[in-house]
C-alpha cells in the first residue's frame, strides 16, 4: 500500500542533477548558479561517455596516456565544460554542458566580473543540427528579484552521473568549484587501489543534499 502524506519532502533532499546540452532545434536558458567553469576531457567510449584518464600538465599536454584504456584503444577525446544552472520558469537546477569552443563567451564573462554565478547563459545552434556549434550569449541577472539556489559539487554530481566509483569525489574542495589539487587521472586512478566493496557508485543521499550541498557524514559515539 502506498504512503500518504500532505507534505512536500524539503527541498534539495536526494535530488539528483540533470545532465542537459543545448537542443537542435530549440534553445537553453538559465542562471548560472556556480563560481568558475568545470572543465574535463572525455570520450564517447562503449556507447557512453567517460572522464579520460590520461595525465596532462597544466596546460593540457599529454604527458602519459597509458592510465586511459579509452586513449590505449585510440579513442579520441573532447573537451567539455560544465557549469550549474537554474531555470526560474521551471524551478529546476541542472548541469550544462558544452565544448570548449562553446564556453568561450563564459570564460570571457568570468574574467570580467570574477564569478559566473547570476550570469544568464542563452545557448542555441543556429544551424539547428544535432551536432552543429554551439552559441552562447551572457549577461548579468537581477540577483535582486531571485533568490540563486546554492551551486551542486559539480565532480560529485557528475561522478554520480558518469556512475564512477566513490573515492572518485573530491571531499575537501568547495561546492561549485573545481579540484585544485588532485586531477581527474589521480582521482580515477585511485579507485583502482580499493578493494571491489569500494568502488561502488555513491547513491545520491549519500553525496548530495540540502539543496546541492555535500553532505557530511554523522558518527555516533
Amino acid at each position: 500500500m502506498p504512503t500518504w502524506r500532505n507534505t512536500l519532502p524539503p527541498r534539495g533532499q536526494n535530488a539528483g542533477y540533470s545532465l542537459h546540452r543545448t537542443p537542435a532545434p530549440g534553445s537553453i536558458a538559465g542562471i548560472i548558479t556556480c563560481d568558475d567553469i568545470l572543465v574535463c576531457d572525455t570520450h564517447f567510449w562503449h556507447g557512453r561517455t567517460l572522464p579520460c584518464e590520461r595525465i596532462v600538465n597544466e596546460q593540457g599536454k599529454t604527458i602519459d596516456d597509458t592510465p586511459c584504456q579509452a586513449c590505449r584503444e585510440k579513442t579520441a577525446w573532447r573537451t567539455h565544460v560544465y557549469v550549474s544552472a537554474f531555470c526560474p520558469k521551471k524551478r529546476e537546477h541542472f548541469i550544462f554542458e558544452c565544448t570548449a569552443i562553446a564556453a568561450k563567451p563564459l570564460e570571457e564573462y568570468r574574467q570580467a566580473t570574477g564569478t559566473l554565478r547570476g550570469c544568464i547563459i542563452d545557448a542555441c545552434r543556429p544551424k539547428c543540427g544535432k551536432n552543429s556549434a554551439v552559441s552562447i550569449h551572457t549577461r548579468p541577472a537581477n540577483l535582486a528579484a531571485i533568490a540563486l539556489p546554492n551551486p551542486p559539487d559539480l565532480t560529485a554530481a557528475l561522478a554520480i552521473i558518469w556512475r564512477l566509483p566513490r573515492n572518485a569525489i573530491d571531499t575537501d574542495q568547495k561546492p561549485g568549484r573545481a579540484p585544485k589539487l588532485r586531477t581527474t587521472a589521480d582521482r580515477l586512478t585511485a579507485m583502482r587501489e580499493q578493494p571491489d566493496n569500494a568502488a561502488d557508485p555513491p547513491t545520491i543521499g549519500e553525496v548530495l543534499g540540502n539543496n546541492g550541498q555535500k553532505q557530511t557524514p554523522v558518527t555516533t559515539p
